[in-house]
């Protein structure tokens, strides 16, 4: 198979900062926990929010896996966030999209923080 290589995994440290949310998607209410790199762009997710063991459940930690996986790969949020559906409104398709949106928006107010500490 040719084509570009994979970007190698970036590992979080062992101790990381993290953040756990309160998110809103279609009526269902979930809690998201984002730990960060010590740069603070984010490196894992974890979805929780349906009874345990469920099916959603399950499918819940398999989104938290995949996002983690793209983000230690290189993704950034803004990339996941445009590549993922959005209905006629510009509101996410799925959770996913909704995941990426609440990423994009982390990153974006860490650099306005930033950048209002500047000189």
């Amino acid at each position: 198979m040719k084509g570009t290589p994979p970007v190698p995994r970036e590992r979080l440290p062992t101790r990381r900062q993290c953040e756990t949310i309160n998110l809103h998607y279609n009526g269902q209410r979930y809690h998201l926990t984002i730990g960060e790199y010590d740069d603070g762009r984010p490196g894992e997710v974890f979805l929780h929010g349906t009874k345990p063991g469920s099916d959603t459940d399950l499918l819940c930690d398999d989104i938290g896996v995949l996002i983690s996986r793209l983000l230690q790969h290189g993704d950034d949020p803004a990339s996941l966030a445009s590549g993922v559906g959005r209905l006629g409104n510009g509101t996410p398709a799925s959770i996913i999209g909704a995941i990426a949106d609440v990423l994009v928006a982390k990153a974006r107010a860490k650099l306005a923080a930033v950048l209002e500490l500047a000189p």
